[in-house]
């Protein structure tokens, strides 16, 4: 019999040794670790500290079917002994999901593949001994385009182990892409004396790869985004793409600067009403749903899904990510929505796209306050490449007319007449004082601008239509009116001398002044408009023009008062005196006091309105211009 000290001893290191073949799992990863990579080391957690492992690859970006290296080792130069580990390629917009296989391990009697969700999908140790890197040789899929990482869950010893340890991107493209990139494989790393010295890493210069859905739109799938031209820079507003593979529609969508919604539609012409949408939406308690809806012309409700089939789409993958909302989903290639057949195989659709910040209630969303933009003409969703959007020539034209009628002509018709009446006193033009004659000249520009600016909006916009978010189109409509209806009340106004003059007078100036405030807040609620695509700083131009004009307009008034004191001894009088009086102005043989000072001021005020004008106007017509940063009414 042994010793009762002797028998404890062995006992205690029997149950040691137990312990720890039960629980390390030297034989690799258990199969319960292979989802969420977490070790089942009984309550163990990960270290929250950085980790000394890193993951490297021997190239960013892969063709389909192609193999590259990745190596698992240590960030020090004096390695860090790897005890255990697990290694997945994952996609970069669907973390959960495993591609690829490894099909190439550096030692077996070290390491193995095993299968997790698919064939040779994931590497893993096969003891518990210490691991120098490891360099293993890993094939993309073949039906798969888009980002992966490389992630792995590294042990240092069964008490220390670090989760969520990623590689670089790596993008997986077509097989006959240009591959322009390469990482070098990481070598093991030399021991040295001392402690160990982090490396500094590297600084990158190829560039951040590109989301996911933008990835094949050159050769492999139909991509169409805003604002124009942002395909290829892959900086869309809001972008939707369409990969076909025989009769199979897989549709992507995705938003930006963390909309509410993002939607796609397929329309028969490029104006909204009577298209088919299908709609991404991020719900209030962080889920995202996928709905189909139909949008209805001019009348409500704009959007309704109950008018829709659910069942035409089913929805694949759904994030959302630093503010991007994504949805990946298929659609049915023949549908019939509202008695109208869909059928994607054989017709051509003008495809939309939207995006907006709110929803109008639980089964509506709201208006499209963030991005807006159809293709031009319709196109067939087979095809492949970024089609151009629809031309927005009317819609620049309507903007620069309204911009040089209301800043420019406007302000300097009225600035003429309120200020210049005794001014070129017996100068003539056409047989009119000079003042009236270039009133009238600024006027009926103004006049004719602003109707040609009207009817090209309703030839773009196809009617009326008004925005629940921006009154803009409520106040260009009164400022047509009125403008419409100024020059006719001209037309029939008395002569001076008589007694309705005066009443003339007063009105003449209430519906002009009327006119030109609505028309330049019209002009700031427009750059609110996601159709106008203007920079969120054209609110400070306009702010500019206004603060010039509102101190030209006392610099005038001061000028006018210090005349009429210095004629009359009084400073009691004010530029519309005029009005109340039947006659429109006092006759005169010379200019009134300080009319050299009047006409240097009209010497400032010209240019610099004329300056803001042709700022606003190149704004509009080359927009978007530095711009960061569908539905519905």
């Amino acid at each position: 019999m042994l010793p009762r000290k002797r028998s404890s001893s062995l006992i205690f290191f029997t149950i040691l040794f137990l312990i720890k073949s039960s629980e390390q799992y030297s034989s690799g990863a258990p199969p319960g670790a292979c989802i969420d990579q977490t070790p089942k080391h009984s309550t163990i957690q990960a270290q929250s500290s950085p980790p000394p492992y890193m993951i490297t690859t021997s190239a960013s970006q892969v063709r389909q079917g192609d193999v590259i290296n990745v190596t698992v080792g240590s960030q020090f130069r004096a390695p860090t002994p790897i005890e255990g580990f697990i290694l997945q390629a994952r996609e970069v917009q669907s973390p959960d999901t495993i591609v690829g296989t490894f099909v190439k391990i550096p030692d077996p009697e070290l390491t193995q593949v095993v299968t997790c969700r698919g064939p040779n999908d994931t590497a893993t140790h096969t003891t518990p001994e210490d691991k120098p890197p490891q360099t293993f040789q890993w094939r993309a899929p073949t039906d798969f385009l888009g980002g992966i990482a490389f992630k792995a869950t590294i042990a240092q010893t069964y008490a220390q182990f670090w989760k969520n340890v990623e590689s670089p991107v790596v993008e997986v493209v077509t097989p006959d892409t240009l591959i322009t990139t390469s990482a070098t494989i990481a070598a093991p790393p030399r021991a040295t004396q001392g402690p160990p010295t982090i490396m500094q890493p590297t600084p990158k210069t190829t560039p951040a790869p590109l989301d996911v859905i933008y990835q094949g739109c050159a050769d492999t799938k139909l991509c169409f985004g805003t604002p124009p031209n942002c395909v290829q820079s892959g900086n869309c507003k809001a972008i939707v793409a369409v990969f076909v593979a025989g009769d199979t529609y897989t549709f992507e969508i995705q938003g930006t600067g963390n909309p509410k919604y993002v939607a796609a539609g397929l329309s028969k012409d490029n104006k909204m009403g009577d298209d088919s949408a299908m709609e991404c939406v991020r719900n209030d308690n962080g889920r995202i749903s996928l709905f189909t809806s139909w949008t209805y012309p001019k009348s409500e409700p704009y959007v309704r899904r109950s008018d829709s089939p659910q069942d035409i789409v089913q929805l694949l993958e759904s994030s959302t990510i630093d503010g991007k909302l994504y949805c990946k989903f298929r659609r049915d290639a023949i549908s019939t929505v509202m008695g109208q057949s869909f059928d994607l195989t054989t017709n051509m659709y003008n495809l939309m796209v939207v995006a907006g910040d709110s929803m109008k209630d639980a089964d509506r969303v709201g208006f499209h306050s963030l991005a807006y933009e159809s293709t031009g003409v319709p196109v067939a969703l087979s095809t492949v490449g970024a089609p151009p959007a629809a031309s927005k020539l009317l819609l620049k034209l309507h903007g620069s007319f309204m911009i040089a009628a209301w800043l420019g002509a406007a302000s300097l018709g009225i600035v003429l007449a309120r200020y210049f009446r005794q001014t070129w006193v017996g100068k003539q033009l056409g047989g009119k004082d000079i003042w009236f004659a270039y009133h009238r000249i600024l006027m009926v520009t103004t006049w004719l601008l602003t109707m040609v600016g009207f009817i090209l909006i309703l030839i773009e916009v196809g009617g009326w239509s008004s925005n629940d978010n921006n009154p803009h189109s409520t106040t260009g409509i009164i400022t047509v009116v009125l403008c419409f209806i100024q020059p006719i009340g001209a037309y029939f106004r008395p002569h001076p001398g008589t007694s309705k003059r005066p009443y003339f007078n007063w009105l003449h100036w209430l519906v002009g002044n009327a006119a030109q405030i609505l028309g330049i807040v019209s002009i700031f609620l427009a750059v609110y408009l996601p159709k106008a695509e203007l920079p969120p700083w054209t609110v400070y131009v306009l702010a500019a023009f206004v603060a010039f004009h509102v101190i030209m307009h006392v610099v005038l008034s001061l000028t006018a008062c210090l005349a009429a004191a210095r004629e009359s001894g009084r400073v009691e009088d004010f530029p519309l005196k005029d009005l109340g009086r039947a006659h429109s102005a006092v006759e005169r043989s010379a200019d009134a006091p300080f009319g050299a000072f009047r006409k240097h001021v009209l010497g400032v005020y010209a240019p610099i309105i004329l300056l803001i004008v042709v700022i606003m106007i190149c704004l509009v017509a080359l927009a978007p211009i530095g711009t960061n940063n569908f539905m519905g009414a």
